[in-house]
């Protein structure tokens, strides 16, 4: 048979078949004998062995076929292994970072308010955003094995606070914001020792009280007079944090808020009165008595003695005078001008912050014939029209708390 070559296509080469190595021909017969005759062979060289020796040969070959797949599901098993603990460590190394401090240098302190209704993932994204988180799944994740339900409200949060810490604080109802009660009644140095309860140092507390607050309540309150009696009773809600200041702030507020709903101002003047007497006279009714009741009959015996042009005659007077230094002696005998016992009219400024049901008692009194109240040991009060019944209700119901 004839094989004509024809002319090369442009860029193809000329092959020699003499330059191409070729393999033994003995080879190519040997491995296709092995392929093909290898089966026959084996089952001819089974068929000259005893049968033990072909049980043992055949168990050989079970074992090493055994070996070969263990071999292979034992490599596979690393193979998982490796795998497992890479994903493991890869896991780990992002859950430690994902869960440390955004800045453990910035202590600074901030707000951070979560409204009624926020969901978790609104809260997530929002501390993200703040810049309290590094991560909102991981927040997500460690928020619903550990954590508690977020509670509404302002807190306050640091970048310098890891996951955890972070978490505890939002599920902490109420965690940031501190209840400070004023109880009616105290004199400011006895509502220093209050605030002190909450931490306030006395630098703060001094500092507090002295600052100059823009309040229309102040507005008859004389210059060099202090706060005495402007603190309203109640419990104001503040940051933690916060200073004493934002309390006085919310107590003069309050009193403003109070004087305006029951129109103290004008009730007040109705009686002859500014702001600033009627809430003086409040403080000695306050601390003449707590019963509202006995409150309005005190303040109709005060207002019953002003217009008779007699003197008070509050004891209370003189022992505020005492506990402030102004006098020696806790006794009628005061010889400061707060002691109504031998000073007319009123005493210059309230001696304790006021209840509102001492207030309301001297913005309206019931009409009365009193003159004259005593408490009795019994705890109740005895009122007197006249001196003469006033010495015998002292004598019946006073006792050793006259002496």
């Amino acid at each position: 048979m004839k094989i004509e070559v024809g002319k090369l296509k442009p860029g193809h080469k000329r092959v020699n078949v003499s330059q191409v190595k070729r393999r033994p021909s003995f080879e190519i017969a040997n491995d296709f004998m092995e392929l093909n005759f290898k089966p026959i062979i084996e089952a001819e060289t089974e068929a000259t062995l005893s049968r033990g020796e072909l049980r043992r040969r055949r168990r050989q070959q079970k074992r090493q076929a055994r070996r070969g797949r263990h071999s292979i599901l034992r490599n596979s098993a690393v193979i998982a292994a490796i795998f497992i603990v890479i994903a493991v460590a890869t896991v780990f190394v992002w859950w430690c970072s994902s869960s440390e401090p955004v800045n453990a240098a910035d202590k600074s302190v901030r707000q951070f308010v979560i409204d009624k209704g926020a969901t978790t993932e609104e809260v997530a994204n929002a501390l993200q955003k703040a810049g309290f988180i590094r991560n909102t799944l991981a927040f997500r994740i460690y928020k619903r094995f550990h954590g508690g339900d977020i509670q509404a409200g302002t807190h306050m949060l640091s970048p310098s606070y890891g996951m955890t810490k972070i978490v505890d604080k939002l599920a902490t109802a109420d965690s940031d914001e501190v209840d400070i009660q004023i109880p009616p009644g105290l004199t400011l140095n006895e509502l220093k020792e209050v605030f002190k309860g909450y931490d306030y140092t006395d630098a703060e507390i001094e500092k507090a009280l002295s600052a100059h607050y823009d309040s229309p309540i102040l507005a008859d309150k004389p210059d060099n007079a202090s706060l005495e009696g402007y603190l309203y009773p109640d419990t104001y809600r503040v940051l933690a944090g916060d200073g004493l200041d934002k309390v006085i702030k919310k107590a003069l507020n309050q009193l403003a808020l109070v004087s305006s709903r029951n129109n103290l101002k004008v009730k007040f003047a109705g009686r002859g009165l500014s702001f600033y007497q009627g809430i003086t006279l409040a403080s000695i009714v306050t601390k003449e008595v707590k019963n509202q009741a006995d409150q309005k009959l005190v303040a109709s015996v005060f207002y019953n003695r002003l217009e008779a042009g007699m003197n008070l005659g509050s004891d209370v007077t003189f022992q505020y005078a005492y506990k402030m230094g102004m006098c020696n002696t806790n006794s009628p005998d005061c010889t400061s001008t707060y002691n109504t016992r031998n000073n007319p009219g009123l005493p210059p400024g309230p001696i304790a912050n006021p209840s509102l049901s001492a207030m309301l008692a001297v913005a309206e009194p019931p009409a009365s014939g009193y003159y004259y109240f005593v408490a009795g040991e019994d705890g109740k009060t005895y009122f007197s029209e006249t001196a003469d019944q006033h010495n015998q209700a002292v004598a019946d119901h006073c006792g050793k708390l006259c002496k």
